[in-house]
């Protein structure tokens, strides 16, 4: 009887421990954005992402459910655009309610790697604060396919594939330690990210 009981309370108070509301609401041109509430099972998340794309500056406000692999800051150089990730978690009930500012703008950390331009890959960009990696990625626009070459923060290269899904991004991206060392060789780790999703979702919401 007492065994009932427990495992009774157990299905009734469980389900509700594992609930987590959260603000989830999204921003991006022409600057609208809607704020509802909603049932997270790990964390909330709340964040701004920055997209840099000749000299034009977007930045997106979120905030949503999320666990530990969607909470870290960095950002990607690729040259023709950087893109930086400032994401925090929480664990509390409507926790994520404040703004997360952007990522500053950093200076040059003497860093290099290389960057394509169009089928040329022999070009370098210096990176930028704690892009400390470089990366090779390949983007798909249509039917074609691209490589792209950069900077990125070690942080986005281990966060895992969950972390830039967040961000609405998809694909593959290789990163290497060491500078110049994203030639055609020499690539050491694997992650599931690609780039145009990323910037079609912030530029064109």
């Amino acid at each position: 009887m007492r065994l009932q009981i427990t495992l009774s309370l157990i299905c009734v108070l469980f389900p509700k421990a594992l609930t987590l509301k959260c603000y989830q609401y999204k921003t991006g041109p022409p600057g609208t954005c809607a704020t509802t509430q909603t049932d997270c099972p790990d964390q909330c998340t709340t964040g701004t992402i920055t997209v840099v794309t000749d000299g034009q500056q977007q930045q997106v406000s979120q905030k949503t459910c999320g666990g530990a692999a969607e909470c870290f800051t960095g950002s990607i150089n690729l040259g023709v655009w950087k893109t930086s990730f400032n994401l925090k978690c929480c664990s509390t009930d409507l926790c994520n309610g404040h703004t997360v500012e952007a990522l500053p703008q950093e200076s040059a950390n003497g860093h290099k790697c290389y960057i394509c331009d169009g089928d040329d890959c022999t070009g370098t960009v210096s990176c930028e604060g704690d892009e400390d990696r470089c990366v090779i990625t390949t983007a798909t626009a249509g039917d074609s396919q691209k490589m792209m070459k950069g900077c990125a923060s070690s942080k986005l290269c281990t966060a895992g594939v969950s972390a830039l899904q967040i961000a609405g991004v998809t694909g593959s991206v290789s990163c290497c330690e060491g500078n110049l060392c994203n030639s055609a060789e020499g690539v050491k780790l694997s992650l599931l990210i690609m780039l145009v999703p990323l910037i079609s979702s912030i530029l064109f919401i």
